[in-house]
């Protein structure tokens, strides 16, 4: 029993035989369709064969002079010219998208570093060939998905174990222990020595702070961290109220006078990073400049707030 075109479509029409279909059509012969598309003479004639017995349908009468449409076969044509320019737009646009040096890039963060990103993305700003990338910086305390579109790149400062991403390690972000200086003044400065006589901020689903203190091997009672807050600006803010010592990014708590930096004769402790992006940052050019352009800034950033943590350690060491 012949197929029927209805029957065709719910199966689904192969876009090579039509291919081919436009191509003998346009030559006028299996030889000349066989030179223009690349293809063996008998792989031809075979796509045509599979065609009209696909759609039921005979699209040529078969000339000693060549292949000429009959009536269905001129029908058909037209359509199937359509169906190539519309496959030809397609391509070109796809190929557009991944070549194009312009495009909007959804960028998350932490708190961390919700007052120096703007600033770090500013290269971004420049004519890139054709292309300018424009940026939404979105400042979250959970992580968004990238794999549903959430955002294009995160900075993450837990590694992530999603196979699916693309994942750069970049320099950890230095943090110090900072305290006001109405807290020093009522309870002394901190050493190694008297931390159980001390009061303590940190995170409370993410207890930073004694994690880190637990791995150096010095022990802070549950009791000591008198004030805790997920959010990094509430945990800043405590530690300016005078709450107690928080680990707080050096380039952060700088900008704080009345916050003094402690226990400088510790090491220098960081915070890392990781910068994500969604699978396409490979295969689309801004996307992929704009992840190479984060990673370099960032590690740049850190290596110069690292110089000058470095000199600090010195001149504490030297004095």
């Amino acid at each position: 029993m012949p197929h029927t075109a209805s029957s065709t479509f719910d199966r689904g029409l192969d876009w090579n035989l039509v291919r081919t279909f436009i191509a003998v059509a346009d030559s006028g012969s299996l030889a000349g369709a066989a030179r223009g598309l690349g293809l063996a003479h008998p792989t031809v004639a075979r796509h045509i064969q599979q065609l009209e017995t696909n759609l039921g349908l005979t699209l040529f009468d078969r000339r000693t002079s060549g292949m000429a449409l009959n009536d269905a076969g001129i029908a058909l044509a037209d359509s199937a010219r359509n169906m190539l320019s519309a496959a030809q737009a397609f391509e070109a646009t796809s190929t557009s998208f991944k070549t194009s040096t312009s495009g909007t890039v959804r960028v998350t963060a932490s708190e961390f570093l919700a007052d120096v990103f703007p600033e770090l993305l500013v290269p971004l700003r420049s004519a890139q060939n054709d292309g300018l990338i424009n940026v939404d910086l979105l400042i979250a305390d959970h992580s968004l998905n990238l794999l549903e579109g959430e955002a294009d790149l995160a900075i993450r400062h837990i590694e992530p174990h999603q196979q699916d991403l693309v994942c750069r390690r970049l320099a950890g972000l230095p943090f110090g222990l900072y305290a006001s200086t109405d807290y020093l003044d009522e309870r002394g400065a901190p050493a190694l020595s008297n931390m159980q006589d001390h009061w303590y901020i940190d995170g409370v689903s993410v207890p930073r702070f004694a994690r880190g203190a637990q791995r150096r091997g010095v022990t802070i009672a549950k009791e000591q961290f008198v004030f805790r807050s997920d959010s990094f600006t509430g945990q800043l803010n405590g530690a300016l109220a005078g709450w107690g010592i928080a680990g707080l990014p050096v380039h952060i708590a700088k900008h704080h006078p009345d916050l003094q930096r402690v226990l400088l004769d510790a090491e220098i402790q960081e915070i890392e990073m990781w910068l994500v992006g969604r699978p396409e940052v490979q295969s689309t050019a801004y996307l992929k400049s704009t992840f190479t352009t984060v990673a370099d800034m960032l590690n740049s950033f850190v290596n110069e707030v690292l110089g000058a943590e470095t000199e600090l350690a010195k001149k504490a060491a030297d004095g």
